[in-house]
């Protein structure tokens, strides 16, 4: 699993986990692109949405079946899934795979966060 995405992509796999987490797993391009309309001030092109799902797909981080006559999309891995993932890529890229170092790092960030708070 490729961990790394775009913007774009970021916010795909999101708005899809958010409407699969309200139980609708058949959503299609024209689904995700109203809510990234309604919800994004940098507008986006709806071939531009349908693009990136369709990059998504051939990444393997989409399911994407057909149902009638148009294409609908679900995500194949969770938002947790994704994380863990990065974390593990992390902690091989940066701390010869040591998951104790991310982890040491990772408190240090959020103690900064709860001083700014």
């Amino acid at each position: 699993m490729q961990s790394r995405h775009g913007s774009l992509e970021s916010a795909i796999l999101s708005t899809l986990w958010n409407l699969e987490k309200d139980g609708i797993y058949t959503n299609t391009v024209k689904d995700v692109y109203e809510i990234l309309s309604q919800n994004d001030s940098g507008k986006r092109a709806y071939t531009t949405i349908k693009t990136v799902m369709d990059r998504l797909f051939e990444k393997k981080l989409l399911l994407r079946f057909r149902e009638g006559r148009k294409f609908c999309y679900r995500t194949v891995y969770s938002n947790r899934e994704i994380v863990e993932n990065s974390l593990n890529e992390l902690a091989n890229r940066y701390c010869s795979g040591n998951i104790d170092i991310l982890k040491e790092i990772l408190n240090s960030v959020i103690e900064k966060q709860l001083v700014s708070v």
